[in-house]
Parts: C-alpha cells; structure tokens; sequence
C-alpha cells in the first residue's frame, strides 16, 4: 500500500524499575520511540527475562529491594557473557566504586528535583 511503512524495530529494552509509575511512563516512551519493551521490578525478574530471550538495553535503578541491586544486577549480567548494553539510573547520589567508568543517568525524579519541580 502506498504511504504505509512498516513499524520500525528499534531493539529490546528492558526496563528494571520499582518504582510503578516511573516505569510504566518510561516504557511508553520507549515504545513510542519505536522500542520493543519488557517491564520487570527486580533484579530477580530481570535474570529470568535475560535467561530466556536477547536484550539490547537494559535500563536498571541502581537501588532496587530484594537480594539484589541494580549494580549487582549489572555485574550479573557481564558475569553471564551478555550482549547487553546498561544504562543504570539513580535518586540518590552515591559512590559507584568500580562501575563508575560505565554510563550512570540520574532518574527522572532526580532532574525534577534538581529543577526545583
């Protein structure tokens, strides 16, 4: 059909995220932007979604309750050989220690504040 193009596929997110509200507003961006996009709430559902399909990106808070952070998360990740881009988020300021080298974004509730919102 003429003037239809087929949806663009962007890659796979996955978004690690426990705060509901900031995770779902941030899925639908990604999915707007033309994202496939998996939503968990911890690190532990984060393992299982990485142990049976391929992701991109993942997009993980670094201070997630449960027996495992979004930093251990990431070293889990890099630990299991994966092809997996991260891109870790935080409210809070804090020393990084080895993982300071990679990319670290401060959360949406983080600039807000920083804006004075």
């Amino acid at each position: 059909m003429a003037g239809t193009h087929p949806a663009r596929h962007a890659g796979v997110v996955l978004i690690v995220e426990d705060d509901v509200l900031l995770r779902l507003i941030t899925a639908s961006n990604l999915r707007e932007a033309g994202f496939e996009v998996v939503e968990v709430a911890n690190a532990a559902e984060a393992v299982i979604v990485l142990n049976s399909m391929a992701v991109d990106v993942m997009l993980t808070d670094v201070n997630m309750r449960g027996n495992m952070n979004g930093l251990a998360l990431a070293k889990w990740v890099h630990g299991h050989g994966l092809d997996t881009r991260i891109i870790m988020t935080s409210d809070t300021v804090q020393s990084l220690g080895e993982a300071s080298t990679r990319i670290f974004w401060p959360s949406p509730t983080t600039v807000m504040k920083w804006n004075g919102c």
